[in-house]
């Protein structure tokens, strides 16, 4: 078995040249400060003097100098160093060599100003408290070395001390609330993105879905038309053939009988001539039609209007049909493909309200005028409270096909509390 290696720790992230170039100034501004600082104390220790301080007053300097190099020299790198505890104490440590050296001021300032970032109150509290000990500490130990000890003088220097710390404490918390209130406003902006992302996404799918639904309706209302057609073929296909029979037998008679009178002979003529029109006319129709299934069997016996409208009663349907300008027998004699449209069209009509409108009176008017045939059906909408049922509108969709097939059309109407169907076809 190998060994499981150990896990690698994480590759510090590398440092532009822009970073290292302020890590450099703000160790070398802090130097020099400091130094300028110190030459002035020092400067001023020495014509206090007149040129021989005491000797602890030396040791003093000596400190001074040796820390605050040190910590001038080292806070620009100290800006790399990650946010953490190792952070938190090594900036505090800075702080506090302001009481101790007057070299370490700038770097001091520079550390109080990144504990400050962090904006914890403990941090806050805990480096002007380390400054005023050390500053106290210091004061005592000069104080003790000159001989001289005015409280009120360091009282108020204590006082100073603190205040200046917390200066660049107060600066480091407001850039620390800027920078966190930035991060939030882009935090919200990415996320704003994402939700419009998905709301896009989520519209596409939408959309997908729709034209997907709508290519299934367009798919359903054509196979509802096709059916319609087929069934239409079929129908026209038998009266076709009644048509052609009929020529046939009588242009056979005519051949071989010799002894015809003229008149029976024209009348026979005008027979065939008569059945080859309608024939004509009824191939027309055929050739715009596509017979789709070959077991189907023909409405050769399709009810009459007035049969459909009888076995509704028998159902329980309140059916009412009212003939304007023909009667029966005038459609009866008309062209079978009108009348087994009619009637199929008034099966439907009576299907649709049975299940749209049960128990509601269905009104329907079969008119002939001018050069058409007209038939209106109409029934009062169910109360808003009843469910309505599920549909597809394939029956009128079916409806409007059969009346297209013979040169005529449909239309259907909502009222406030009516519904209408009508449908219309040449005469």
């Amino acid at each position: 078995m190998t060994a499981a290696m150990p896990h690698a720790a994480p590759t510090p992230p590398a440092r532009s040249m822009r970073e290292w170039a302020i890590a450099l100034a703000q160790s070398l501004g802090s130097v020099l400060l400091g130094l300028l600082l110190f030459l002035i104390v020092f400067g001023i220790t020495l014509e206090e003097f007149g040129g021989d301080p005491p000797g602890g007053l030396l040791a003093l300097t000596g400190i001074d100098f040796l820390i605050g190099s040190a910590m001038t020299i080292s806070i620009g790198p100290l800006r790399f160093l990650r946010p953490g505890r190792a952070h938190s104490v090594i900036h505090l440590v800075i702080a506090t060599a302001a009481g101790l050296s007057v070299w370490s001021l700038p770097a001091a300032g520079i550390a109080l100003y990144r504990v400050g970032l962090r904006r914890r109150p403990p941090l806050d509290i805990a480096a002007v408290v380390l400054v005023v000990v050390a500053s106290t500490a210091s004061m005592l130990a000069d104080a003790a070395i000159r001989g001289d000890r005015e409280d009120v003088f360091i009282l108020i220097t204590l006082a100073v001390m603190a205040m200046a710390a917390m200066v660049p404490l107060l600066a480091g918390r407001v850039v620390g609330t800027r920078h966190e209130l930035v991060a939030s406003l882009r935090e919200r902006a990415a996320s704003a993105d994402r939700e419009r992302e998905t709301a896009e996404r989520a519209r596409a799918a939408a959309e997908r879905e729709a034209a997907a639904l709508m290519r299934e309706r367009d798919a359903d209302a054509a196979r509802v038309r096709a059916e319609e057609r087929g069934a239409l073929a079929r129908d026209m296909h038998d009266s076709i053939s009644h048509h052609l029979a009929a020529i046939a037998m009588h242009a056979g008679a005519m051949s071989y009988r010799e002894d015809l009178p003229p008149e029976e002979l024209r009348r026979t003529a005008r027979t065939v001539r008569d059945a080859a029109q309608q024939a004509n006319r009824e191939l027309r129709t055929v050739l715009m039609t596509l017979r789709t299934t070959e077991g189907d069997a023909p409405l050769a016996s399709a009810p009459t209007l007035s049969d459909i409208v009888e076995r509704c009663r028998e159902q329980g349907q309140d059916v009412e049909l009212t003939w304007k300008g023909i009667r029966p027998e005038e459609l009866a004699e008309r062209e079978r493909s009108l009348v087994v449209t009619l009637a199929r069209i008034l099966a439907e009509v009576t299907t649709n309200a049975a299940k749209h409108a049960p128990g509601m009176p269905l009104r329907i008017t079969l008119a002939a005028a001018d050069d058409r045939v007209l038939l209106t059906a109409s029934n009062p909408l169910p109360t808003a409270g009843d469910p309505a049922p599920v549909s597809t509108g394939h029956g009128l969709i079916g409806v409007q096909e059969q009346a297209r097939l013979l040169g005529g059309d449909s239309c259907r109407r909502r009222g406030q509390d009516t519904f209408e169907v009508e449908a219309w076809m040449p005469w």
